[in-house]
């Protein structure tokens, strides 16, 4: 029988991953199978804005945006999602440091402006979040509406 890797022990050996996400928790910016993610291994305390990997206590691995640091954890939420998390730095294994977008044009969390525009803009918006996440599901819903009788 094969044996998978995981990310952590990836990480542990060689200090970097890649590959494919799962999941819609941030888009609109990584999409799920389209964008290749490249995460490294941290060195020292994460910053806001930043897009740590962490492990949960299922072994499932998440990748959320912190928008919010304390002495002893992280505030971190997916940008698509509203709800909070609190994570500890024992928890994280990994921070994104750059995506290849739809496996073409590589974008680097560090030093693309647009990107940390992006960064800084949404989680300002957190606190208005759920309005814009119900304008689209209502939008959404409409063209499902039109698209079925035409």
């Amino acid at each position: 029988m094969e044996e998978f890797t995981s990310i952590k022990e990836i990480l542990d050996k060689t200090g970097k991953y890649t590959g494919l996400t799962r999941g819609t928790s941030m888009m609109p910016i990584i999409h799920q199978n389209r964008d290749n993610i490249i995460v490294v291994k941290p060195t020292g305390r994460l910053k806001k804005y930043d897009v740590p990997v962490y492990q949960l206590k299922s072994g499932r691995y998440v990748m959320h945006r912190i928008i919010e640091v304390h002495d002893d954890h992280y505030v971190i939420v997916g940008d698509n999602l509203k709800d909070k998390e609190y994570v500890t730095d024992d928890m994280i294994c990994g921070v994104l440091v750059g995506y290849f977008r739809k496996g073409k044009k590589y974008v680097d969390c560090n030093k693309t402006k647009w990107y940390k525009l992006y960064s800084r803009i949404w989680v300002a918006l957190f606190p208005i979040r759920p309005v814009f996440m119900f304008v689209n599901r209502c939008v959404s819903f409409v063209e499902r509406r039109i698209l079925k009788r035409y």
